[in-house]
């Protein structure tokens, strides 16, 4: 596999992995209906799943590039968390991200 090739496909899978818990986390920053325990659970554990289906099939197919892809995967699942830590983090001392302040 192309260095490139494993570079933006393991961002993409690593942005993959969070879309379940991305959906609850939206949804529990506007307050909604439906955030439980239950489902928090759920969402973490389908996004493990996805990640770990997705190095195994790199892992077992792939003859090279597993390194970039790996750290690229990872990379752009911590750097997309990091930015929602920073958002909830905001929204829980009372700046809210979803009010215009002004």
């Amino acid at each position: 596999m192309e260095p490139q090739v494993a570079i933006a496909s393991g961002a993409l899978f690593g942005l993959l992995g969070c879309v379940a818990p991305a959906v609850l986390f939206e949804r529990a920053l506007r307050g909604g209906q439906g955030v439980s325990l239950a489902a928090g659970l759920a969402a973490v554990s389908m996004s493990f799943l996805t990640l770990t289906v997705v190095l195994l099939v790199v892992y077992a197919a792939a003859n090279g590039g597993f390194l970039e892809f790996g750290c690229a995967l990872v990379g752009s699942f911590l750097l997309f968390w990091t930015v929602e830590a920073i958002r909830a983090w905001r929204a829980a001392n009372g700046r809210s991200p979803h009010r215009r302040e002004g």
